[in-house]
Order: structure tokens, then sequence, then C-alpha cells
């Protein structure tokens, strides 16, 4: 009796939206944004293009995508920790850790290919900001709001521009220049840049 050959069953549906995005993901962190291309995505993905572009009219819709489903969210990226026995310097010394691990893994990989490219994009940088940095600015702001409630954080400094310091120095560092972050200058950060900036006068 011969046996009748297993045929791998082709994916629908949410199943193969997530193949995609999770194809479109690692194809980012390992060619860049200026090298990624649709076909790459759908080989991985093991689908046709059509299939594709049929839930994402274009390549930047296609990545934005897949990286807010990839990225850690605003509360892996700590700012939306449980702060309440911890002073506020404390609170942003711990969301400065988080950060740096998660810059060092791949998900900083994806950023920095998408980070580079969105300084000759701008419609790709309004993008970025709105489905991404958008969550975590306002994840600091209350953080900040926490502090002026603690006594530690003058009402001035809770504003979106104070808010995207700490993960601007951050970026800049790990992503642009390629620094490995130690606790050391962590510290320097908080206490150099961050609690100067906030603190009651």
């Amino acid at each position: 009796m011969t046996a009748t050959p297993l045929v791998a069953q082709r994916k629908r549906g949410a199943a193969l939206e997530d193949a995609i995005r999770e194809a479109a993901y690692a194809e980012l962190t390992e060619v860049g944004y200026a090298q990624f291309s649709v076909e790459a995505v759908a080989a991985r993905a093991r689908t046709g293009k059509a299939s594709i572009y049929r839930r994402w009219p274009t390549k930047q819709a296609l990545v934005m995508d897949s990286l807010c489903a990839w990225l850690p969210t605003a509360q892996q990226c700590g700012f939306e920790g449980d702060y309440k026995n911890l002073s506020t310097a404390d609170a942003l010394r711990q969301i400065a850790r988080t950060i740096t691990k998660v810059l060092a893994s791949p998900a900083g990989a994806a950023m920095r290919a998408v980070k580079l490219e969105a300084t000759a994009d701008p419609e790709l940088a309004r993008e970025i900001d709105d489905r991404f940095q958008a969550p975590r600015r306002a994840a600091m702001l209350a953080l900040l709001q926490r502090g002026v409630e603690r006594g530690e954080v003058r009402p001035e400094a809770v504003t979106p521009l104070v808010a995207d310091v700490l993960p601007a120095v951050l970026m800049h560092r790990v992503i642009l220049q390629r620094e490995r972050i130690t606790e050391r200058d962590i510290t320097a950060i908080i206490e150099q840049i961050l609690i100067p900036l906030v603190e009651v006068r």
C-alpha cells in the first residue's frame, strides 16, 4: 500500500496575515528598509505578492504594520510599569534599562533600519511617530504627572518635548552611534540630563 504524501496546508485569513507580518519583520531586521522587498517577504511567508498587496497596498504600510505587531509594546518597553513604590528618578532608571535592552535586541535592528530611512522620508517619520512613539510618549507624560503629584517633578516639565528626551538620547546612542549602554551610562543620563530637567526648583 502506497502512503499518501502529506500536503502542507496553506495559511489563510488571520494566520496568513500573522505569517506575513512575521516574515516582514524578519526581512526588515536582516536586510534593512532600503533592501526590503515584498517579493522576499512573500517567499518567507510562502505566499504570493498578490496576497500581500491585497492587505497592504504599499511597502511602507506593510513595514509599519509588522513593526507595530512585533516590536515591544509601551508596557514591554517599561513605560507602563508598576512604579507606585519607586521615586520618579528610580522609575526613569528602570525605563532606561528596559529601553536599552530592547534596542540591543533584534527589535533595535528593525528600528534602526526604519529610523534611518525616516530621516529622508517625512511621511514615514510621521507614521512612526503616530503609531509607535505616541503611545510611549503618552505613558511617559503619565509618569511625569505622577511625579508632580509626588512633589518630585515641576508641572512645567510635563510636556511632550521633555517626555521624548530619554528615549531620544538612548536611541541616538544605541541606534545611530551603535554604542553599548552600561549601567554607569544610564545613571549619568538620569542624573545629568533627566533629573535637572524635571526636578522641582
